[in-house]
């Protein structure tokens, strides 16, 4: 740089860029860098693993017929090489863990195939960002490409050439358009050509099939189906059955006794031992038809309508099997699973007391009775053909919508999940071993939503399953009584919104597609709202509920300020306890989206007026984060979103102690403002890239709570987080407030020493506490931190860190000032920082856990 001015002003330019320089590295010093105050905070992950949780593909090495990999729906990919007694995730960093297929080279099992973004077309379904290779069975990843699919329905790799391989691409789920069809490539993935175009916007391919002994002859089902938040159309005049005879360079479609018109969801397999055989499982919405199993025995040329008797199945399911040694057994995956052993004429139903909803089968080739079967409810096996099955329980796969949380100390937590009903369980043990099954129970039934423990009474929980069916539970009886509306006419979300007063929890507050409130814990309700949606009658026509409320709060702050959101954009807020209502989305900045789902809004536990509105493009394909904060009732709001990535958020948390401490969860993780939303941060220590439906602070302990599509329930501590203000930021140091903590001496019970390995385990918290000091400017002597009694003995003594940020320290609750460190009782002790003649104290509290 040049300088300009009189002779010698040089001099005096750099002394001011140097007094410049040494005061921006001072400052930089008064602020800790947030990405690395963040690596002190980690994730645990405490399960369930009980509940099992929807499996979408299973595949096994070709010659170790033990390691098996299994893909969930939303919880990435697991590896096994001892038959399911221990897995490993591995797929947990990449850009997305919902699965819709993997595969296996047949030449090479080292090279396996994922597509991303799952292809069931469930309302909750969560997208993918195309496929990934691995060369090395999993241990490393690539992305080769179709980051715009969105959804993969199969992948097949060439049975003798591991450098060939054909995706079959659902497309869009939402919207029409994106990449859709059949793609090839013949150089392992570094370039693709369209070898199998569909016939609209709207049609992708769902299945892919190669003839075992011939590479060259290849069957694909294409599957036309749109899904809108208020309607979907399952069925479409673009689904259809291809055949290839020339590994993909000109198709035929199959007809010749296949239905055709408006088809749905198509299946396909070719038998091993006579490939001639062909079966098609077609969701035909004919009257009378439903679930059709069609035989070709001339590959594919004519085609033969095989049984008489729908079986169920729907746009859900579409997958079918044949026996790798016996071609007239045939399995078909649906809400059952149906068998057949006569080539499909006739079905018995099987696997019972298994969870419904199948969605995976493998069946070893070498010993057709040991069948691997995946479904809504987890992983089972089976070694007699299907007879009797072993539900392999240590999956934590489970895919929770919402979560609520205690006050028992230690608390509990209670949540609903897709399909696997509510589960309760704690937040830690005293088992020497950690959390397992038996330490969660289910509590009700369906598709488990939100769930809300009462704060005062520790035997009552509020909760729900889908479409606004909300139950009160006596814990202490078992008791479960329906507390739903007895009013008719009403339109309920899937996820339906409730919640407990925080003025009073006796009073609770449920949405339709207006606001109820009960002031006797749901005895009886009454309407404080007219109609707060739009009301649209063509969308109300649609085979899904629309037009309804999603989400409610009322302001900590000051009871009577009342907010709502609704799925169709409407966006509403009450000052007088519901006597008026204003509606305040028209107030959003211009760019906001219209009509777009309300996923939540946030009262301030600060500010009356302030409240947050998260909104999400989930439903039309639109990645944007939308992130809104009002001041003032919401005359106008503020975009907050700056430095989120291109993510839907489903939820958005305040924190009850520190207004600047905000968190966010995404369709891909979670992130974390301590600037009140001015610039974000992804917490990703322990968590892997996973959706976050919901988010809970919990009051007394400072813990930060994630419910989780896929991978059940993550727990990380951010009291320091909590007390890290303004007022903090600006002293010369600070020691953080220690709070209270469990004496935990583990109990170890005989049978934690010969349960084996195959075990669901989750970790309890480390032993102790930490205690955690704010140094702004470095010194030049080591501050002492110091434990004593209640008599005023130093029970613990250390020298602390003198650079500047925030420093943590581990202690183990054991005295440091005798002959053997023994564990310290429960009580009151005093800590103290001194830093040269200066000291602070804080007082920590050990305390017994409840009986």
């Amino acid at each position: 740089m040049k300088l300009l001015g009189k002779k010698g002003s040089g001099s005096f330019v750099r002394i001011l860029i140097s007094i410049f320089l040494l005061s921006s590295s001072l400052s930089v010093f008064a602020e800790p860098n947030v990405e690395e105050l963040l690596q002190n905070f980690h994730f645990r992950s405490v399960g369930p693993a009980a509940s099992g949780g929807r499996v979408v593909d299973i595949e096994v090495h070709p010659s170790k017929p033990y390691t098996i990999y299994l893909a969930s729906a939303s919880g990435g990919i697991w590896k096994s090489e001892n038959n399911g007694t221990t897995w490993t995730p591995i797929f947990d960093n990449q850009g997305t863990i919902s699965i819709g297929d993997i595969a296996i080279a047949p030449t090479n099992p080292d090279i396996i195939w994922v597509g991303t973004g799952e292809h069931n077309n469930q309302r909750s379904v969560l997208w993918g960002d195309g496929v990934y290779k691995s060369e090395d069975g999993g241990k490393t990843w690539q992305n080769m490409g179709f980051r715009d699919s969105l959804h993969i329905g199969r992948i097949v790799v060439d049975s003798k050439n591991p450098n060939v391989v054909y995706v079959a691409v659902s497309g869009w789920l939402f919207r029409a358009g994106g990449e859709r069809g059949v793609y090839k490539t013949t150089d392992g993935g570094k370039t693709w050509n369209l070898v199998l175009k569909p016939e609209n916007d709207t049609t992708g391919f769902i299945d892919i099939a190669q003839d075992p002994k011939d590479n060259r002859v290849l069957y694909a089902a294409a599957y036309d189906r749109l899904r809108r938040p208020w309607h979907f159309r399952e069925t479409g005049a673009g689904s259809a059955l291809y055949k290839t005879t020339d590994a993909g360079k000109t198709w035929k479609k199959l007809t010749n006794g296949l239905p055709t018109g408006e088809i749905g969801r198509i299946g396909v397999v070719v038998s091993p031992t006579d490939t001639k055989i062909v079966y098609a499982v077609i969701e035909n919405p004919a009257p009378r038809t439903g679930t059709t199993v069609y035989r070709s025995e001339n590959g594919g040329l004519t085609w033969k309508k095989m049984n008489d008797r729908s079986l169920t199945g729907s746009y859900y399911y579409g997958q079918i099997r044949v026996d790798p040694k016996n071609p007239q057994r045939v399995f078909v995956l649906a809400t059952r699973l149906h068998k057949s052993e006569d080539g499909g004429k006739t079905f018995e139903t099987i696997a019972r007391g298994v969870h419904v909803d199948f969605h995976a089968m493998w069946i070893d080739p070498n010993d057709t009775d040991r069948i691997l079967l995946g479904c809504d409810g987890g992983f089972y096996m089976s070694y007699d053909g299907g007879n009797t099955w072993d539900f392999v329980n240590n999956l934590p796969i489970v895919q929770f919508y919402a979560i609520g949380v205690d006050m028992a100390n230690p608390y509990n937590i209670v949540g609903g999940t897709q399909d696997n009903g509510v589960w309760l369980g704690p937040s830690r043990t005293r088992s020497g071993g950690g959390i397992t099954n038996r330490h969660w129970s289910n509590i009700y039934g369906g598709d488990g939503m939100y769930s809300v423990p009462d704060p005062e009474d520790p035997y009552t929980i509020y909760t729900s399953s889908q479409f606004g069916n909300v139950v009160r539970i006596d814990m202490k009886r078992r008791d479960v009584r329906n507390i739903r509306p007895r009013e008719s006419g009403l339109r309920y979300n899937w996820m339906t919104p409730f919640l407990t007063s925080p003025h009073n929890p006796r009073v609770l507050y449920l949405g339709a597609q207006k606001v109820f409130r009960s002031y006797d814990q749901g005895d009886n309700w009454h309407a404080i709202s007219p109609d707060l949606t739009t009301n649209d009658a063509e969308k109300i026509k649609g085979n899904v509920p629309h037009c309804t409320i999603t989400t409610i709060d009322e302001s900590p702050k000051q009871a009577g300020v009342i907010w709502v959101g609704t799925d169709d954009g409407n966006l509403w807020v009450t000052r007088d306890n519901g006597a008026s209502w204003t509606k305040v989305n028209d107030n959003l900045p211009a760019d906001a989206p219209k009509g777009y789902w309300v996923s939540r809004v946030v009262a301030s536990a600060h500010e009356e007026g302030t409240a947050y509105v998260a909104i999400t493009g989930f439903r039309e394909e639109d990645f944007r984060p939308f992130l809104y904060k009002t001041t003032d009732f919401g005359k106008t709001f503020t975009s907050i979103s700056n430095g989120l990535p291109n993510e839907p958020i489903s939820v958005v948390k305040e924190d009850k102690l520190n207004p600047k401490l905000l968190v966010v969860g995404t369709d891909l993780g979670c992130y974390i403002s301590i600037d009140g939303g001015q610039s974000w941060h992804k917490m990703k220590n322990g968590l892997p890239t996973i959706a976050v439906h919901d988010i809970v602070i919990h009051p007394r302990d400072g813990d930060l709570i994630l419910g989780t599509h896929g991978r059940g329930i993550f727990i990380c501590n951010i009291q320091v987080l909590r007390q890290y203000t303004d007022d903090v930021k600006g002293k010369p140091f600070h020691l953080f407030d220690p709070g209270a903590v469990l004496n935990m001496q583990p109990v170890f019970e005989m049978s934690d020493g010969f349960r084996g390995q195959r075990v669901f385990l989750a970790p309890n918290p480390e032993p102790g506490t930490k205690i955690a000091y704010y140094i702004k400017e470095p010194i030049s002597e080591e501050p002492i931190l110091q434990v004593t009694d209640v008599a005023g003995n130093v029970v613990a003594e250390w020298k602390g860190e003198k650079s500047a940020g925030i420093h943590f320290f581990s202690w183990d609750l054991r005295t440091q000032k005798t002959e053997r460190p023994r564990p310290l009782p429960s009580g009151s002790y005093l800590v103290q920082l001194k830093v040269g003649d200066k000291t602070e104290k804080k007082v920590l509290k050990i305390t017994d856990w409840e009986p």
